[in-house]
């Protein structure tokens, strides 16, 4: 039977991408590659999954093998096959580009996800290059010859053009003064021909004619220089709207200062969460050590809640049936935890709260005690002696809970969430602060829920979470000025619940729940603009999900 192509979707392995040779058994009877997500029939003959159900859709429902009566319900999974061969090293799918792995089977998948040698086009505007993934931002930002040019001496480029304007005008000078002179030499001997032989007059002629195409080739000379001046003009026109646009980039973009600061990571506080052993518990990881600390406890228990920081005291706002706030002033040694002297009218969980300028505001979320998702959003009110700690200020165009908030500019977007019905949405909500409006912005790429938020730059990123069926790892940047979103790599595991935070340039994820319903104590990270995979930091003391975290100011000792 012919063999057929190689598809990394379909049909079975190649063999020579493995790293080692492969047993006769593990080969597929169709089509004669090693066997991908096995199957068989009741005689035990062995065949890939995606060719024999499109040999028993196409074809005949028969073994192509024994000829016996096969369909698709009577296929047997072959799990001894498959354990076996999971266990074979083979290459990356991208190994003609330069990946030098060899990985387990089991693992190709998720390796080939987050590898960095697979193949990404250029966003630069008329550059359609394919390069590796890794490779995307260098050439993006320094060697693609349709990227923004971030600085040039325009005054060099200026004085050069100026410069060889000023030679050419005295070339064209001398030109035009040549062009005089033979024309009066001419000119002159016409008037002495009279008296002259016919040969003197023969070789006037002659150097007459010589004249002329001297003349010619200066006139054609001075037409090419014309041209190059126009050329130089048009070029120095397009560097100087090259040196605006620059201009404009370099005024957006992060100054050497700031990229300082991104260098420097503060260290991460988490608090709360499930299971029950983690209600209460806080840990700080620290960077110089490399490790997670258990620090002073909560008073009360909090899951699903949300935290803010406020001149210099950290909040922990509600979660689950808590009507609870509880401060710790973060530059305040020992670390000691206070209750907030006023409470929620009711308890609330998995709603947001966001910092914008002087204010803070609480966005939607569950009220446990009348059981039912809000739509409102309210300003906390923590300073002052008001008796009263929410004040509400308007209504969000339907309720909705578990969903990211962040402040960008002066906006807070909004994302996903479940809406009263109990769908998990994909809409995404622009909310001005000061006019009090909404906006409705380009929605996620899927129904969306209970995933971590952070803000990079003027960019969104949201990760894991929860899509109506299952855990995610996904991890995308969403632009809230166009609505466009890029994918970035997916996280090590699967996350839903889990709590992130961004110091400096890297993005830090913790916990969650996986898709086999196990709580996580992992942690792991992704620096942005440079990373092409994600990779794990030491595990915290505790598993947990539904907690919060925040980062902590850089320089002072908690530990």
């Amino acid at each position: 039977m012919a063999c057929r192509p190689n598809n990394y979707d379909s049909y079975g392995y190649d063999e020579s991408r493995f790293e080692s040779p492969v047993n006769d058994n593990f080969y597929c009877l169709i089509c004669l590659n090693v066997i991908k997500d096995a199957r068989m029939c009741h005689n035990e003959h062995i065949f890939c999954r995606k060719c024999i159900e499109e040999h028993l859709r196409v074809i005949a429902q028969r073994c192509p093998q024994c000829q016996d009566n096969l369909t698709l319900a009577t296929l047997l999974p072959a799990r001894v096959i498959n354990n076996m061969i999971s266990k074979l090293k083979i290459n990356c799918h991208f190994a003609s580009r330069g990946c030098p792995e060899f990985i387990n089977v089991e693992d190709l998948e998720r390796h080939v996800e987050n590898c960095g040698f697979a193949p990404v086009l250029c966003s630069n505007e008329r550059c359609d290059k394919e390069i590796n993934k890794r490779d995307k931002i260098e050439h993006e930002t320094e060697l693609c010859e349709y990227r923004r040019i971030p600085s040039h001496n325009f005054q060099e480029i200026r004085e050069m053009f100026q410069k060889s304007s000023d030679q050419m005008k005295v070339q064209m000078v001398k030109i035009n003064e040549k062009m005089d002179q033979n024309r009066n030499e001419i000119n002159k001997k016409i008037n002495d021909v009279s008296g002259q032989s016919t040969k003197e007059i023969m070789e006037l002629k002659k150097e007459m004619m010589e004249s002329r195409k001297e003349i010619k080739d200066v006139q054609q000379n001075l037409s090419t220089m014309t041209k190059e001046m126009k050329e130089m003009k048009a070029m120095l026109f397009q560097l100087s709207e090259k040196m605006n646009i620059s201009e404009q980039h370099v005024k957006r973009s992060t100054s050497s200062v700031e990229m300082v600061i991104n260098s420097v990571k503060g260290d991460i506080l988490v608090a709360g969460g499930y299971p029950y052993d983690s209600l209460k518990s806080v840990e700080i990881f620290s960077w110089k050590e490399k490790k997670w600390f258990k620090t002073a406890s909560m008073e009360n228990e909090h899951r699903w809640a949300s935290s803010f920081i406020y001149d210099d005291n950290l909040f922990v706002v509600g979660g689950n049936d808590s009507k609870s706030i509880e401060t710790l002033n973060i530059k305040q040694l020992p670390l000691t935890w206070r209750k907030f002297p006023t409470k929620l009218p009711y308890g609330c969980w998995l709603h947001q709260t966001v910092v914008y300028k002087q204010q803070i505001f609480l966005i939607g979320g569950y009220d446990y005690d009348k059981r039912s998702t809000l739509d409102q959003i309210s300003e906390v009110q923590i300073t002052g002696t008001t008796s009263y700690v929410l004040k509400e200020l308007c209504h969000m165009p339907e309720p909705r809970d578990g969903h990211g908030a962040v402040v960008v500019d002066d906006k807070v977007l909004i994302f996903g969430g479940v809406g009263k019905d109990g769908r998990v949405l994909s809409s995404v909500l622009e909310f001005d602060p000061r006019t009090l409006t909404f906006k409705e912005m380009p929605p996620l790429p899927h129904p969306w829920t209970v995933m971590a938020t952070v803000q990079w730059r003027d960019q969104v990123v949201l990760l894991g979470g929860y899509d109506r069926e299952e855990s995610l790892n996904s991890v995308i940047m969403y632009d809230y000025k166009t609505g466009k979103i890029q994918v970035l790599p997916s996280m090590l595991e699967k996350r839903s619940g889990c709590c992130a935070v961004i110091t400096g340039d890297t993005i830090v994820v913790m916990g969650g729940v996986n898709d086999k319903d196990e709580v996580l104590k992992s942690v792991e990270c992704f620096k942005m603009g440079s990373s092409s995979s994600w990779t794990y930091l030491p595990s915290m003391n505790e598993p947990r999900y539904a907690a919060i975290a925040e980062i902590l100011p850089f320089g002072q000792k908690y530990l």
